[in-house]
């Protein structure tokens, strides 16, 4: 998942950026927990009075609002792309696809997205099962129908709306460690253990991809964290009270 140094340069200058307005402020709404234990290491001397937690704000989802195994087919991914991550995610899931397709002859990848550009466009390939369909009227039906979401994502920050979106619509996830922040009961919660799975390169991600996809008893089980999981950490009623 290594980036190059302009990138990596220019997340430090924005770091930098982040910091000097939270010095400057009275009150941070912090989104996540890893922000927040970030926040607090002592090298950045910020007062801890001003650090609030703020995460997604969710209604509670039953089991028998989703739908189950069997009733689903195909990969998904969802994002905007005038989010340079959501824009390296795809060219990512185009290069390995053809490895997950050689493996699920009969798989679809749908790639969701408002503000294609005309590279993401090119990508489309229904030979190769690869479809992007750009800007989506209703995610809800696009998540329901599906039955894994693929988010290799190499950079970002804060909690992921895409995932978020996709538990609450009972639809596991595999994504990267970057991917699963703030979105964990405990930082040592094992990878398995999780609403999908959580990998640190490309081979493992066409593993967990293939893997979730055929093993109907570990997608019953992700299916069931990854309510639970919404459930506990963003929990409308709950996080408001903290607010």
């Amino acid at each position: 998942w290594a980036q190059d140094l302009p990138q990596a340069q220019k997340a430090h200058n924005t770091l930098l950026r982040e910091l000097a307005s939270i010095h400057r402020s009275d009150l941070v709404l912090v989104c996540s927990s890893t922000e927040m234990n970030m926040l607090k290491q002592p090298s950045w001397n910020i007062a801890p009075w001003k650090l609030i937690s703020a995460p997604f704000f969710q209604k509670r989802v039953k089991q028998d609002m989703t739908k189950s195994y069997d009733q689903r087919c195909d990969f998904v991914s969802i994002g905007g792309f005038k989010h340079p991550p959501n824009v390296d995610s795809v060219r990512l899931l185009r290069r390995i696809w053809p490895r997950i397709r050689s493996r699920l002859p009969d798989a679809k990848l749908h790639v969701y997205g408002a503000y294609p550009t005309n590279e993401i466009g090119s990508m489309h390939d229904e030979k190769l099962g690869f479809y992007v369909h750009g800007h989506v009227e209703d995610i809800k039906e696009a998540l329901l129908q599906r039955r894994v979401l693929l988010a290799p994502l190499r950079f970002g920050a804060g909690i992921k709306g895409k995932i978020v979106d996709s538990w609450g619509y009972g639809l596991p996830v595999v994504t990267t460690p970057i991917g699963a922040e703030g979105m964990m009961t405990t930082d040592a919660i094992a990878s398995d253990d999780w609403g999908g799975l959580i990998v640190s390169n490309e081979d493992e991600f066409v593993e967990a991809a293939v893997n979730l996809y055929t093993t109907k008893e570990l997608w019953e089980y992700s299916q069931n964290r990854s309510i639970e999981l919404l459930n506990s950490l963003f929990n409308k009623e709950q996080n408001l009270q903290v607010i």
